[in-house]
């Protein structure tokens, strides 16, 4: 027996071969369905168990600590607006004291979140939901106290859709290296999107009751998302400019690298099967029940959907477009490389809780494998953030941990992403090194 994790056993066949041969001696029914395969779920928590691989930052931006430290005191600042928590005389009704307290929290624990990032870049995120959370609550207080009103929090958003042209007047794409450039531009362009799509969701809230407090904080809460956004949009595009000892333009470089990509991408996604879903149009027999069948569907649904290609290129994302098709590019090879392995028997049926912690080993290993290759790290670890997937999983896992019987049949999914994590982390460094060379010589 092979130490590989993705050995293919033989449990179908056997089964099968014991069935039929008591069918001929005892008169047993050859097709009455076998005993599901079950794993104790104190057993499945401890193969889950541990931390996955710590892939740093792509985004080739050093943040500020000092840029994180002042967004915490004004969210700090908001929060100290209102009277958390909140009692019955200050708010009568009962639900919207519920919706303020819930508020209240997902500001604070949003600022744990923060305090806990590894890096000042990865506590953006959980400070711009701090900030959105926080202005809710304050806002739906002062409402309620009738100090604003829907109207108040429209000129607010007003302001803010004039602050994002603002932006777009004096954003440039330029750089040096266009790699390095590539995946600066493209934080940038995500924040802007993001404040662009925020604000659409605050139109959508004044559908609603306008003198509704919780409705009122809410959209102010889309607002300050959307503001905080670019904010951070801004902040990091003017590090980025600022670190550059020498500048060109990198528009024409991003759109050729796209163009020529996409194409690629496409040329590519033509010679695959059509995606729809089963498991049994990428691999037959067992391999279609077992955790492959599961990673295969995900890529393949993956490679179709390719990362929003269509509306990046219809809004200009130029940098994402081109970041896109290389997550597909990745995507592809792995679905390729896969469905090669699987023709060759290469996976694993589970049976017990050390296949699941061999298949998690695994997967660990590639990503680790990929991190120390020589691709070009930063786009290389672009993709490898993938090895969050791993932290759902062990998440999933645990929660069966006080089942004394999980069905393996259960776990398909979240079994499937170690596969398909793995499967993205081995095509990583030979696509990565074909796209960086396109990125490159694009003109």
């Amino acid at each position: 027996m092979t130490d590989d994790p993705f050995r293919a056993t033989r449990r179908g066949f056997v089964a099968l071969a014991g069935t039929v041969a008591l069918a001929g001696c005892g008169g047993l029914n050859p097709l009455s369905e076998p005993e599901p395969t079950t794993i104790d779920g104190s057993a499945l928590r401890e193969a889950a168990s541990g931390d996955p691989p710590t892939v740093p930052p792509a985004v080739p931006i050093a943040v500020e600590q000092a840029y994180v430290d002042a967004g915490v005191e004004t969210v700090r600042d908001t929060l100290a607006s209102v009277p958390a928590p909140f009692d019955e005389r200050e708010v009568p009704n009962g639900m919207i004291r519920r919706e303020l307290g819930e508020m209240h929290e997902r500001a604070t624990d949003a600022l744990e979140d923060v305090s806990e990032a590894p890096s000042p870049a990865e506590a953006l995120g959980s400070l711009r939901y701090a900030r959105e959370s926080a202005t809710a609550v304050a806002t739906a207080w002062r409402a309620i106290d009738g100090d604003v009103a829907f109207d108040d929090v429209r000129e607010t958003a007003s302001a803010v859709r004039g602050e994002i042209d603002d932006f777009r007047g004096r954003w440039r794409y330029v750089g040096d290296d266009p790699v390095r450039a590539v995946l600066a531009h493209a934080e940038v362009e995500d924040r802007v999107a993001t404040a662009g799509r925020r604000l659409s969701g605050a139109v959508d809230r004044s559908r609603y009751v306008a003198e509704n407090p919780v409705v009122i904080g809410e959209m102010a809460g889309d607002v300050a998302a959307a503001r905080a956004s670019l904010t951070h949009g801004a902040y990091l595009y003017d590090r980025f400019v600022a670190s550059l000892a020498a500048t060109r333009p990198m528009g024409p470089v991003f759109r050729a690298a796209g163009e020529s990509l996409t194409a690629t991408m496409n040329d590519r996604r033509e010679e695959l099967p059509a995606a729809d879903g089963s498991p049994s149009s990428y691999a037959g027999g067992d391999a279609a029940e077992a955790p492959v069948g599961s990673a295969l569907v995900e890529l393949r649904d993956g490679i179709e959907y390719a990362d929003r290609i269509d509306d990046e290129r219809a809004t200009g994302q130029r940098a994402n477009v081109v970041l896109s098709a290389f997550w597909t590019l990745v995507r592809i090879r792995a679905f390729e490389r896969l469905r090669e392995r699987v023709e060759r028997g290469d996976y694993v049926t589970v049976e017990s809780a050390a296949d699941v912690r061999r298949m998690r080993e695994s997967a660990f290993r590639a990503v680790e494998s990929a991190l120390a290759s020589d691709a070009p790290p930063r786009l290389a670890r672009h993709v490898l953030q993938t090895v969050g997937a791993l932290e759902y999983v062990a998440k999933r896992l645990h929660e069966y941990e006080d089942d004394d019987e999980v069905h393996v049949d259960w776990l398909g999914r979240e079994l499937g992403r170690y596969v398909s994590v793995e499967a993205m982390a081995r095509a990583t460094p030979e696509t990565t090194k074909s796209v960086a060379d396109a990125i490159r010589s694009a003109r």
